[in-house]
């Protein structure tokens, strides 16, 4: 694809803010920057490159696909849109999106926009139907109490491989 006046406009409207927040002047900016950084790569790169970060539109995607980048990253997108891409083949957008965290602390409002993701992931893998209207407030005290408890998961899970029992233990023959 062409680098053109136009089609970096294009990504720069396109593409919405990386801590879900609505797109002002700087923000639109500093993704016109991600992508001119990410383009600079792949043209100097040994490695297939991966861009993410707040990409909900197949016209935005594709945008970063056709500047070089190998894979783009759609985690927020896929937390609430699970059948994103199934929708793309169809040249049908997504319904919905995660509602942007506008807390007056930016540091907070990013961890709670990060955990408010986590959290929908998590219901999808228990089988459960995304939940976009989680309040930030609840999602983030959830991922903390579930971080917090982690490594104790983590520790258990050398003992219950040795003995066959616990989640994910080695089957032994």
């Amino acid at each position: 694809m062409a680098d053109t006046p136009a089609r970096r406009a294009t990504a720069r409207s396109a593409s919405p803010a990386m801590t879900g927040r609505p797109a002002d002047d700087r923000t639109r900016a500093r993704e016109a920057c991600f992508l001119d950084l990410a383009e600079d790569l792949v043209r100097t790169s040994p490695i297939p490159l991966m861009l993410t970060g707040g990409i909900t539109r197949r016209a935005t995607a594709e945008t970063v696909l056709g500047s070089g980048v190998a894979v783009v990253g759609m985690g927020t997108a896929l937390a609430v849109t699970p059948d994103l891409p199934d929708r793309w083949k169809r040249d049908r957008e997504a319904e919905r999106q995660m509602k942007p965290v506008t807390w007056p602390d930016k540091t907070l409002a990013s961890a709670a926009g990060v955990a408010a993701v986590r959290h929908q992931m998590r219901r999808l893998a228990r089988g459960r139907n995304p939940r976009p209207g989680t309040h930030p407030a609840i999602a983030l005290l959830s991922e903390s109490r579930k971080q917090r408890a982690a490594p104790r998961g983590y520790r258990a899970w050398p003992a219950a491989s040795r003995t066959g029992g616990g989640r994910g233990a080695v089957a032994r023959g």
